[in-house]
């Protein structure tokens, strides 16, 4: 799934950058810009999805909510999931690319440039592409994660 997310969020980052006025010339939105980009938010996605239980937040908000249809379950969530994961990789990627040169306020005004689209778009993805990532990571490895006891906390 991260490889998934990590791919969408480079790709459209660096579209919008490459696209901001004055920016049209730069090689910003190249393979290795995108290759960069990509591994940054990667070892992020990594780094976050090891240590933040995000899904299972999202599954102990929709027992708290007493939603009781899988459906149910899995749009909250994956709506939880994206908040985390996408609000995560988003903010400390572009505090990665941007603190030195912008500084805080350049940072959060390029952060919260992509990250309505970036938050929107990555819970249409996860919701489509966490099911068929959980039965392949099953697949692979003998491990399913839909099956793995929950963090307590």
């Amino acid at each position: 799934m991260n490889i998934i997310m990590c791919a969408i969020l480079s790709i459209y980052v660096l579209w919008t950058v490459q696209n901001l006025p004055g920016n049209e010339a730069l090689p910003i939105f190249t393979p290795l810009g995108f290759l960069v980009s990509f591994v940054t938010s990667f070892c992020v996605g990594e780094f976050v999805g090891d240590h933040v239980p995000g899904l299972a937040w999202g599954q102990k908000l929709a027992g708290a909510l007493g939603v009781k249809s899988k459906v149910g379950v899995h749009f909250i969530s994956v709506a939880v999931l994206a908040l985390v994961m996408i609000t995560s990789i988003s903010f400390i990627c572009t505090w990665i690319n941007n603190i030195q040169v912008a500084g805080w306020d350049g940072t959060f005004a390029a952060w919260i440039m992509v990250y309505p689209f970036l938050l929107a778009s990555g819970y249409v993805v996860e919701l489509i592409m966490l099911p068929l990532a959980m039965k392949m990571t099953a697949a692979i490895s003998g491990f399913d994660p839909s099956k793995a006891p929950s963090p307590e906390s």
